[in-house]
């Protein structure tokens, strides 16, 4: 990105003169929403940032940790802490991938999150767009369930369900739920995101532009996976020199 910023200031012009020349005059992005257990809390936050700050498109969390003081929602807690998913300790729940855990969710637990989901909507409507990530380290027959468990509240896609790399397993999802599923932003270059286009894995692809490969990686990935019929949604986490590259 750095060096595409030098050559672009080299001859004057904007980066994205460069890489072939702007296709739009904005770009509309989503805002992330980090969790909160009480739902009250949590949709001030949507609401400020719907009218406080002006996004057209929420993401949310959602993940068995905010059921997990719940009696009967899932199966294994007793194991793992389900609270720390972020710790990559070795031997911790959050360091082993999802179809290893065996843990799952009850029906009641879906319930209980699907019930979370519908105070949302209740709130924000169904004219915003509404995508939603972190679930919790279980596996594919866990995730489709969830899947089910949400579709009438059409959400936007959910976002990395299982790691990236079990592109099967993605397809297996992707094919039994309604809901758009999308992955990808951990991936760094345009080969394995080829794989799951070229499998229809997921119905949208997810770069980070900082860690995809930058400027003319991710254009190269945001261009094959449009010829092949995938939708494409930036994600970002990083600093303002890489969110405006």
């Amino acid at each position: 990105m750095a060096l595409w910023d030098l050559a672009g200031k080299a001859y004057n012009v904007p980066a994205y003169q460069l890489l072939g020349g702007k296709y739009r005059d904005k770009v509309r992005l989503y805002a992330d929403t980090p969790e909160e257990e009480d739902p009250q809390v949590f949709t001030a936050k949507l609401k400020d940032r719907l009218e406080g700050k002006g996004f057209t498109f929420l993401k949310m969390d959602l993940g068995i940790e905010m059921v997990r003081k719940i009696p009967g929602t899932i199966v294994n807690s007793n194991y793992w802490d389900v609270q720390r998913q972020w710790n990559m300790a070795p031997m911790t729940y959050g360091a082993t991938k999802h179809p290893f855990t065996q843990i799952q969710v009850t029906e009641k637990g879906i319930e209980e999150m699907a019930k979370y989901v519908a105070q949302v909507r209740d709130v924000i409507g169904f004219d915003v767009p509404l995508a939603s990530d972190h679930y919790g380290h279980f596996d594919m027959n866990n995730a489709i369930r969830l899947g089910r468990g949400l579709e009438k509240y059409r959400l936007a896609w959910l976002e990395d369900l299982i790691p990236w790399q079990y592109t099967d397993e993605w397809k297996e999802i992707t094919r039994a739920i309604e809901t758009p599923t999308n992955t990808g932003e951990d991936i760094y270059l345009k080969e394995e995101f080829i794989k799951l286009i070229d499998n229809h894995a997921t119905d949208l692809v997810h770069p980070d532009l900082a860690t995809s490969g930058g400027l003319l990686e991710t254009k190269k990935i945001g261009d094959y996976a449009e010829e092949k019929g995938v939708a494409m949604a930036m994600h970002f986490a990083g600093l303002p020199v890489s969110f405006h590259g």
